[in-house]
């Protein structure tokens, strides 16, 4: 019978350009497993370094030990793994995106002699209830994908239509699980016809970004957040 090739852990780092420590790390974590020999040095045979590949391009992908331990046993979905990382990654972004907003606004205010600690402008704006915004962020909560798109300008109805903006939706929605709440409707502070409605949900929040002109919606953006 022929003996199964087995390399020595000194082999698999360099041939996978990782330390030893990466692969005592894994082993630690139940992610692989190595064979022992007489000399009690870690060795791994072809479908062990195959596996140690695998886990690689999903620590590179960004997934923690533990989602990847989740992958391995079946409890979680590749793909899906994928999707609700890169959501976070993108609620993150949002996230920042705020923050440097604020640093901008604070630097202007220092710029012109301002006192940034007696300007209110540093945050959300209050609670709005604009009919039209609500009457939309209600019908998107409750599933009634229609009567938001029925809200939607000719123009905006042609470029996105009905199944498409379906669609989109239902690919955002996928990595965020059951809805929770309604966190908030505020105004922008500078473009008073922009809206954003706060929607909390199981894994992450969903913010939605609404342009009116005339009580007729002329943008609808959807964008992840951290809430």
């Amino acid at each position: 019978m022929k003996e199964k090739m087995l390399f020595d852990i000194s082999e698999v780092c360099e041939m996978l350009s990782i330390t030893s420590r990466t692969l005592r790390f894994y082993e630690d974590k139940g992610l692989i497993s190595s064979t022992r020999e007489f000399s009690n040095r870690r060795k791994y045979s072809v479908e062990q370094i195959e596996l140690i590949k695998k886990i690689l391009v999903l620590r590179a992908l960004g997934l923690n030990v533990a989602k990847i331990k989740q992958i391995q046993s079946g409890d979680s979905d590749l793909k899906q793994a994928i999707i609700e990382h890169k959501a976070k990654i993108l609620a993150a972004m949002v996230a920042r995106s705020k923050e440097i907003k604020l640093l901008d606004e604070a630097l202007s205010t220092l710029e012109h002699d301002g006192d940034i600690f007696r300007n209110d402008s540093y945050g959300d704006s209050p609670m709005l209830q604009n009919d039209t915004v609500v009457y939309v962020t209600e019908s998107f909560i409750s599933g009634d994908y229609k009567s938001v798109f029925e809200r939607f300008s000719e123009k905006l109805q042609a470029y996105t239509p009905l199944r498409a903006f379906e669609r989109i939706v239902a690919d955002t929605l996928a990595p965020l699980g059951k809805f929770v709440s309604l966190e908030g409707v505020i105004q922008d502070t500078i473009e008073k016809n922009v809206f954003y409605s706060y929607l909390k949900y199981e894994k992450l929040g969903l913010r939605i970004k609404t342009v009116l002109l005339d009580n007729e919606i002329h943008g609808f953006w959807l964008t992840y957040c951290e809430l």
